[in-house]
């Protein structure tokens, strides 16, 4: 591993993508840590160089407390490393597991990274790659969306181009990246911003009910799922969640892009209404009455039993009262 990369010192690997490695590094110009991603090899001359050197560009100038900053693009003996901002926590892949996240939680995360899509794409930034893997959250329970404007040159990126171009070329383990496509990426077509929201929605459909709504046992099935399926009402799964959601999640997961939730910034409002409602679902439930420890329950409430007892005593001394003043008169 190399000591050092410009001005960062390396202080660990922590993983690998497309480009390279990823290291934890020290930034010893501002003295802060970041993730830096550094190409394993120098960038040959021509078109694919200058198209992600312009998309690395592109992704720094987004700047969003849901959004991993992309701090700083440059050259190293002529390869390739971009500085992020180091996000410590985890991604919602190792949240979920395989079952539904807390549903009001689920919910306020799900806000954050659409409000994370609207500044995106107000600065003409698709993420096209958004799964959940690659959000974050953070150990003060904030959202992070990684790799922003960078789905060329990541490994989910590349799968889904290649599933589109070539579907029988790729692993059956590509299912899982797949499941979270919009149809027009499945279909190979142009994408624009309500791609992002179709991949949201899928996001947050299996966060707040444990399943996919679109994974099959290969690519090819999961292909088909994305492009022909209607995913059942999130409420029929689970009956916790309000009726507003099962609107809220069929409009973002519409194939059809005119029915299809058209703005992020309109879905970041409809999840907090859905949490909102959630909120008052919980608060409407009907409590059970305070019970007297060890009573049985078709007893007094203790509210009641307190009252009755005052009159008890009232009652006591109105006849007491009575009876002195009956032997004075006498």
């Amino acid at each position: 591993m190399p000591g050092s990369v410009a001005h960062y010192n390396l202080l660990e690997r922590i993983g690998e993508g497309v480009l390279g490695d990823v290291y934890r590094a020290r930034d010893t110009k501002v003295g802060r840590t970041v993730a830096l991603k550094l190409q394993r090899e120098p960038l040959p001359e021509g078109r694919r160089s200058d198209r992600l050197v312009d998309d690395a560009r592109a992704a720094a100038k987004i700047s969003h407390p849901n959004i991993a900053t992309l701090f700083d693009v440059g050259f190293h003996e002529g390869r390739l490393y971009l500085a992020y901002e180091f996000v410590k926590g985890t991604t919602l892949r190792q949240q979920m597991e395989g079952r539904p996240m807390h549903a009001r939680h689920a919910l306020d995360l799900a806000a954050q990274v659409a409000d994370a899509l609207a500044h995106a794409h107000a600065h003409d930034v698709v993420h096209k790659d958004l799964s959940p893997d690659t959000i974050v959250e953070t150990s003060k329970g904030s959202a992070k969306v990684l790799d922003f404007g960078m789905s060329a040159w990541t490994h989910g990126g590349r799968t889904r181009a290649l599933a589109a171009a070539s579907p029988a070329s790729i692993g059956a383990e590509a299912a899982t990246i797949l499941s979270y496509v919009s149809p027009e990426q499945a279909l190979g077509t142009s994408v624009d911003p309500r791609s992002d929201i179709f991949s949201l929605g899928a996001i947050v459909y299996e966060m707040v009910t444990g399943t996919n709504p679109f994974i099959g046992p290969d690519p090819a099935a999961t292909l088909a799922n994305v492009t022909q399926k209607t995913p059942p009402p999130p409420t029929s799964i689970n009956p916790e969640l309000p009726k507003l959601l099962d609107v809220v999640l069929l409009r973002a997961l519409n194939r059809e892009l005119d029915r299809r939730t058209d703005r992020a910034s309109k879905l970041a409002s409809d999840l907090r209404r859905c949490a909102g409602l959630f909120d008052a679902t919980v608060a409407e439930r009907p409590r059970e009455p305070a019970r007297v420890p060890g009573t049985t329950p078709d007893l007094i409430p203790l509210e009641e039993e307190r009252g009755l007892g005052v009159w008890w005593v009232m009652g006591g001394l109105g006849a007491a009262l009575a009876a002195a003043l009956y032997y004075w008169l006498r």
